[in-house]
């Protein structure tokens, strides 16, 4: 018996002299996320307005809705004016005043993708005189450095609004007032210019008075000119995008590695609509693996928006009753509006292995791989 047992003692001995260190298996799961959306086309929403009527009359523009003068001088205004109005009872005042010429500007983030249109009314009397413009960037910022996508000069010598350094003109409309409507459409890199409703010119965006332009709008500038000019007035100015449907998107990880059987452990992701701007979105949770117990918080939502950002889905799982059990399964989130934009979390929970159980699984896998070991274990405990 006792030859038994020290015949067994040595071949133990050998194999780990033989193989030298052991590895056992460890799990490594990560999360795989498929983010499938099919977009279909909503009406305009509106991202940005402004109408001037809610500031004081004869007020200066700068440091008011957002408005302020070109390189943030605040001389270079325009003024609340109650002269002329689309929508009663304000507009703004877009001249020369005190020998400085307004250069009134309104920046924007985010309008970079998908299809846009800028809209803005003015109205220039019979009596102007001088050049005014009408301008759109795509990159701004204080000191430069600028690049204009379009700009509209409207000269009264000619009686003309023509598009800088392009082909094109129209007959300024005196004394009523005009829509200025540009049509933006980044995925092409183009846009089209309507003035009183007729094409004006349409191009590229980034290409717009020089190469080198980037997909976006920075900012619209209403500038006095060059050359002393007298008052245009604008009024009911608009920003709107197509909207699309909402566009889901998730991240986070759900993997449990040696977890007592019957433990809670806990976890997290995100859910976040990157879809069009204004667009809403509303989820929840299709499905998740059927062993163990899951909560999640929340679990569904609605009038997510894009600006709102990511929100975190906190999740508990008490874990199965099996031990030495490798557990898969998925986690689907969908959009409750449709059915294809949907994201599938690929999650995995363990229970442990004891360590006698591992060791002699590995001893098992060794003698299988090395015969000449198993045959000499015979012998000795034969």
């Amino acid at each position: 018996m006792k030859n038994k047992i020290l015949g067994k003692t040595m071949i133990i001995g050998l194999v780990i002299l033989f193989v030298g260190v052991s590895v056992l298996p460890s799990i490594n799961a990560n999360i795989e996320a498929d983010d499938i959306t099919r977009e279909q086309p909503q009406p305009i929403t509106v991202f940005w307005e402004d109408n001037f009527d809610s500031y004081d009359d004869g007020s200066s523009m700068p440091g008011q809705g957002g408005w302020k003068g070109w390189d943030n001088n605040p001389d270079a205004a325009g003024y609340v004016s109650d002269v002329q109005a689309q929508s009663s009872p304000h507009s703004v005042e877009i001249a020369w005043f005190e020998g400085t010429a307004a250069d009134l500007i309104h920046e924007f983030t985010g309008v970079s993708s998908g299809e846009w249109t800028f809209t803005a009314y003015q109205y220039i009397p019979s009596d102007f005189s001088g050049i005014t413009s009408f301008l759109l960037l795509n990159t701004y910022t204080d000191g430069g450095p600028y690049h204009w996508s379009n700009a509209l000069a409207f000269n009264s010598d000619t009686g003309e609004v023509e598009a800088w350094q392009q082909a094109g003109t129209l007959p300024i409309e005196f004394d009523e007032w005009v829509e200025i409507r540009v049509e933006i459409d980044f995925a092409a890199d183009w846009q089209e210019i309507y003035y009183d409703g007729d094409l004006l010119v349409e191009k590229s965006w980034t290409q717009g008075i020089e190469p080198g332009g980037v997909l976006n709008l920075a900012c619209v500038d209403l500038y006095a000119g060059d050359v002393s000019s007298t008052s245009v007035y604008y009024d009911d100015f608009s920003l709107g995008g197509l909207a699309t449907d909402p566009d889901l998107d998730c991240e986070g990880t759900l993997n449990w590695i040696d977890v007592e059987t019957s433990s809670t452990v806990d976890g997290s992701f995100t859910v976040q609509n990157v879809g069009a701007p204004g667009s809403e979105l509303s989820w929840e949770i299709e499905y998740h693996p059927s062993w163990g117990t899951w909560t999640f918080d929340p679990e569904s939502g609605t009038g997510l928006t894009p600006e709102e950002g990511a929100i975190a889905v906190d999740v508990e799982v008490v874990a199965p009753e099996d031990s030495e059990t490798d557990f898969q399964g998925e986690v689907k989130i969908v959009n409750s509006d449709n059915e294809n934009d949907y994201v599938i979390l690929q999650v995995s929970l363990s229970t442990p292995v004891s360590q006698h159980s591992q060791f002699y699984t590995f001893i098992q896998r060794i003698i299988e791989r090395f015969p000449i070991l198993q045959a000499l274990l015979s012998n000795l405990c034969g």
